[in-house]
């Protein structure tokens, strides 16, 4: 396993793109958590 196989150089460039997933991922749950919670909310009422 060399520093230019394959494995390594997926790492390399997923990483970026793995890090800007979970930063989109947590955004679009916590605003369906709040739509969920505004849901129950409003069917409380």
């Amino acid at each position: 396993m060399g520093p230019n196989s394959p494995s390594s150089l997926n790492l390399l460039i997923g990483e970026p793109y793995v890090t800007i997933f979970w930063v989109r991922f947590q955004i679009i749950f916590m605003k369906v958590r709040s739509r969920w919670a505004g849901y129950e909310t409003y069917s409380r009422s």
